[in-house]
């Protein structure tokens, strides 16, 4: 089991910095959308924002080994790797869609809630399930927005369910580390 106790706080930063360029684009695109923006967002948002955190995260992993190896030997990878695929593929085919886009996002977002319980597997903790669920009533949300406000609305859980725990989290690790080094 991966417990995130155990992974480092620069992981938990990491992921929140990710959570966050995710907010970031979904946000962005429901502003391009919404407005109609004649910006080509896929061009300008999203494949620089991923490619550049893309490097910066491969340079970090290859300092964290032992972060990368407890995840390869986790016993559901590869069902989460596949999850995380099809997350991925049902996004993109959002982001290139032109009409409907709940019903990609809403099944993105339940990829997530369950991608949460497998991580967890059988050690599972009132912080994870609480997790999987705040996805699936995001996925319900998301279900009965319209487009472009799925998008924003995606953002937001990305930002409220993701990112702003773990900001959280990193704030008090490092917080108490200051006052422990200061006493």
């Amino acid at each position: 089991m991966i417990h995130y106790s155990k992974i480092s706080s620069r992981s938990n930063f990491i992921l929140a910095l990710w959570s966050l360029l995710f907010t970031k684009c979904f946000t962005l695109e429901y502003l391009v959308r919404h407005y109609e923006a004649p910006i080509n967002s896929i061009s300008y948002v999203w494949m620089l924002s991923i490619t550049m955190a893309g490097v910066a995260t491969f340079v970090y992993a290859n300092i964290q080994i032992e972060v990368r190896t407890k995840l390869l030997k986790h016993t559901n990878f590869l069902v989460v790797l596949a999850l995380a695929l099809l997350i991925v593929i049902l996004v993109v085919k959002s982001l290139l869609s032109v009409g409907e886009v709940s019903h990609s996002l809403a099944l993105s977002a339940t990829g997530l809630s369950i991608i949460q319980l497998l991580m967890n597997g059988k050690d599972l903790k009132p912080r994870a399930i609480g997790i999987s669920i705040c996805w699936f009533v995001a996925a319900l949300a998301i279900l009965n927005t319209t487009q472009p406000l799925a998008f924003f609305v995606f953002a937001m859980s990305i930002c409220i369910i993701s990112f702003l725990p773990r900001a959280l989290q990193f704030v008090s690790l490092r917080r108490g580390e200051l006052l422990s080094k200061g006493s």
